[in-house]
């Protein structure tokens, strides 16, 4: 009806010519009436298609919006507008907010629920369903989640530039006695390992400083308050930070990525986050 011929439509819908017409012939066989009539190669509407048009022009805006809605749910950028996600303390003020600020790029009607707290009360959190996606120390305590490894990781001791230990490449569990220890809670198991893991080495653990977080034991140890044994991928998100460190022996490789509830699958919206998350972890 816009185009006047079957030429014009066909260039607008990237058809041919041949088979425009044949679908137009099979409209009106559908309908059991003509829409056109035919004179010298042109098509003059009749008045049946004029009363066809308006309702035609609906549909169409109608198609057009469902087809520009499943494009964004492909993108991943509708179907869960609100995303809650929980991750360690330590990330909230170093690697969030570039992975943030990356995933709304995207999502403009997107909104966003940064949660924190340690690996126990993450899971806590996406199992009672105050996150939907949560990341963690793999394998989670329970077994209720599904799985997203993302990365393995050392640990290492962190120090004030300076520091007598940082002659040495390594620092081993017996290099540590005699020094102020900043230590996570102790009602943490990864403490709890640690202390143990002292004693066998014929440390007594000295804690002068209990924190929550790893940004809080590198802090910290950039004034000199003491050293610490802390996670090689999160020490690195406070590289900027006057402090030094060199692995821990004896050291241990950890696992750490993503889990949500099991049998339930992400949404497109985590899943870009997921993405973006470990792209900028282990950049």
């Amino acid at each position: 009806m816009s185009g006047g011929s079957t030429t014009a439509a066909a260039g607008a819908l990237g058809l041919s010519q041949s088979a425009v017409s044949r679908q137009l012939t099979q409209l009106e066989d559908e309908l059991g009436f003509e829409l056109f009539e035919r004179s010298k190669g042109r098509l003059l509407p009749r008045p049946e298609a004029h009363a066809l048009l308006e309702e035609v022009g609906e549909l169409s805006g109608l198609l057009m919006r469902l087809r520009r809605y499943t494009e964004d749910l492909k993108a991943g950028t509708v179907g869960q507008r609100f995303l809650k996600v929980a991750v360690p303390h330590s990330f909230i003020g170093s690697v969030m907010p570039a992975v943030v600020e990356t995933w709304l790029s995207a999502r403009p009607d997107a909104s966003l629920e940064i949660l924190g707290g340690h690996y126990d009360a993450i899971e806590h959190m996406v199992m009672t369903r105050v996150a939907d996606i949560g990341f963690v120390s793999l394998p989670p305590r329970d077994k209720g989640f599904d799985v997203r490894p993302m990365l393995r990781s050392g640990s290492v001791c962190i120090m004030p530039a300076g520091h007598a230990l940082t002659r040495r490449q390594v620092v081993r569990a017996g290099d540590l006695a005699g020094h102020p220890l900043i230590l996570l809670g102790r009602q943490r198991p990864a403490r709890r390992d640690f202390e143990r893991m002292l004693r066998r080495a014929g440390v007594h653990p000295s804690a002068r400083v209990e924190v929550h977080s790893v940004e809080a034991t590198c802090s910290l140890v950039a004034r000199g308050l003491g050293i610490g044994v802390v996670t090689e991928f999160i020490a690195r998100l406070f590289a900027h930070l006057p402090i030094e460190r060199r692995p821990f022996e004896p050291g241990t490789q950890g696992d750490y990525g993503i889990i949500s509830l099991k049998g339930q699958p992400m949404s497109r919206a985590g899943e870009a986050f997921a993405a973006i998350l470990q792209e900028h972890l282990t950049a």
